[in-house]
């Protein structure tokens, strides 16, 4: 049996040795990051008083305004991405992708099971190639259960989607939406007075 000389033994140890590339080593250390990061949102899901829970959004990166209430189950992607005004209620087992950015404007209401969904897969892409959009949702609207919405959509100020929709375009302000794919079903009356008290009026234990 023939063994390998000296120099090819030096050789191959030589480039096993040799230092990662810094693409690769980025890579690593950001894939590391990313499941650190997830597990803390683990966490965050099941912390049952909603003050820590919104102080540890806010330790992660999220801008979330006074006032706010976050049920439990809230799974979330990318905190510091995502940007809540005053008096919003978000309810149990929400989905909150930021991975694109998310925008919420004060006196809103998510209500249980929706899904905001900022990055996907683009189905006419070859190797189904990830895209990602950020979603903005208005002032004084009411996103109903189980609703899904889309990468890129703005809702307007004052809609309301119906429950179970699926938001995969822009919807003007002011209007209830319904529908796979959601759409104009009727104008609503514009009233900016009222207020949520989201968070006074929320259990303070989960």
């Amino acid at each position: 049996m023939h063994g390998l000389c000296p120099a090819s033994r030096r050789s191959r140890l030589s480039s096993s040795l040799d230092p990662m590339p810094k693409s690769l080593l980025r890579r690593k250390l950001g894939l590391i990051a990313g499941s650190l990061e997830t597990s803390l949102y683990h966490v965050v899901q099941v912390i049952p008083v909603n003050i820590v829970r919104i102080l540890c959004l806010r330790m992660m990166g999220a801008r979330i305004g006074a006032g706010v209430a976050i049920n439990h189950g809230l799974q979330i992607r990318v905190a510091r991405r995502i940007a809540m005004d005053d008096d919003i209620f978000v309810a149990e087992d929400v989905i909150l992708d930021a991975r694109g950015g998310i925008t919420i404007g004060a006196h809103t209401s998510i209500n249980s099971r929706v899904q905001i969904w900022t990055a996907q897969h683009d189905w006419q892409s070859p190797d189904f190639a990830y895209v990602q959009a950020p979603i903005r949702i208005g002032s004084h609207c009411w996103i109903s259960a189980g609703v899904i919405i889309l990468p890129g959509v703005s809702i307007g100020e004052g809609t309301v989607v119906a429950a179970g929709s699926v938001v995969t375009k822009d919807l003007e302000p002011w209007i209830l939406a319904g529908g796979v794919p959601a759409r104009k079903l009727r104008d609503r009356p514009v009233v900016r007075d009222y207020r949520l008290d989201a968070a006074a009026n929320k259990n303070w234990f989960w």
